[in-house]
């Protein structure tokens, strides 16, 4: 089921050319669906406005097994029912098996598939719709790699391919509950393969810091913050997290539209937006140096970075950020506007790493931080 597979690589089409040997960053992300028809994934939306996607490599299809039979090529009329009645193509989509959605970023996988394949299985299952959609609002440029379905499977798949540079996950226990629990292989994925693992503290006040997803050591765990609104941080989002990303922002979120986004709040955003954001310096970083392909391995070590002279591994990567965060000012802090919210504080600089950990994680050029981490 989790066999890798030798293909000859699908030439793409010319709507969607594809580049061979160039930088890459693979970002995967475990939830409940995704849905491909949306445009927000397609050219001409607003994160490829002036270039078609064009990350999934020649490389990156040879990597997961992309072939013609796993090519998915979309009817999108903005008639989402009429486009998925194409019942053929569904019908071809196998469980524990990469695709690829052509004229987009995105590959996935099913290891498990509800009521439909991939695609959430109602208007109630469109989390996985807005974690993948803030991967790339941070970095269209990454490869995201959807994997459907909270199971053993899915996590495993993500913490152990080869290809596969950072893993963003945003469930967890309620309440943080202090339990001896971990996501499956998250630790040989980071200690181990050299990967990086964003995890979403849960939407409580728990103080409680060890729970599945954010918890443990070897992750990176992230809390809410009010970006470009109230400049504060939500209470309601984790106890002493490593660093804290944007709560609330506008998303796709739709089981069945092919257009249209709307506002959702909560770490589970705020996590795969850090994850996106880590894989812009990452790819940056392998571009100066020359990378090509995956994670290396540089003397036995398993190295993200490497070329010209220059390494770095995950744990440089996570130090970079760790002195990229900002910390926000109480100038910034709009005490107006979060009275408009619930539980936003402001973070006064005698407690800010208790509040925000690092710092805020943004790709806003503004605050720099891809280029500090750089």
């Amino acid at each position: 089921k989790l066999g890798r597979r030798t293909a000859t690589a699908d030439a793409g089409s010319e709507a969607c050319p594809v580049v061979t040997r160039a930088p890459q960053v693979v970002v995967s992300v475990i939830d409940s669906g995704i849905n491909p028809y949306h445009a927000f994934y397609h050219a001409g939306s607003e994160i490829y406005a002036d270039a078609a996607p064009s990350a999934v490599t020649d490389e990156i299809k040879e990597a997961f097994g992309i072939d013609a039979a796993h090519t998915l090529r979309l009817t999108r009329t903005g008639d989402f029912a009429a486009d998925f009645a194409d019942a053929a193509l569904w019908a071809s989509v196998k469980p524990g098996e990469v695709y690829w959605f052509e004229g987009t970023n995105v590959l996935a996988a099913s290891f498990d598939a509800g009521s439909r394949i991939l695609l959430p299985d109602d208007e109630e299952d469109t989390h996985g719709v807005g974690t993948s959609a803030a991967v790339l609002r941070a970095n269209p440029e990454a490869v995201m790699l959807f994997l459907e379905g909270v199971t053993d499977e899915a996590e495993t798949f993500a913490f152990t391919h080869p290809a596969v540079d950072i893993v963003s996950t945003s469930y967890g226990p309620i309440g943080s509950l202090p339990l001896p629990y971990h996501i499956n292989n998250s630790y040989l994925g980071v200690v181990t393969n050299g990967k990086l693992h964003v995890g979403a503290a849960d939407n409580s006040p728990s103080t409680a810091i060890q729970d599945g997803t954010a918890g443990p050591w070897w992750s990176i765990g992230v809390a809410g913050f009010e970006e470009g609104d109230s400049e504060g941080k939500q209470l309601l989002s984790g106890t002493l997290p490593d660093v804290v990303g944007d709560f609330y922002q506008t998303l796709p979120y739709c089981a069945e539209c092919e257009d249209s986004q709307k506002g959702v709040g909560g770490t589970s955003f705020a996590t795969p937006r850090t994850a996106g954001t880590l894989s812009a310096i990452v790819l940056q970083a392998r571009r100066e140096a020359g990378h090509l392909g995956g994670i290396a391995d540089v003397a036995g070590v398993p190295t993200m970075v490497a070329g010209d002279g220059v390494t770095a591994t995950n744990w440089e990567i996570r130090r970079a950020l760790e002195e990229a965060a900002y910390i926000p000012t109480l100038d910034e802090y709009d005490p107006v506007a979060a009275a408009f919210d619930l539980f936003w504080l402001p973070v006064p600089p005698e407690g800010a790493y208790a509040l925000v950990g690092w710092g805020a994680v943004t790709p806003d050029p503004e605050h720099g931080v891809i280029t500090e981490a750089l």
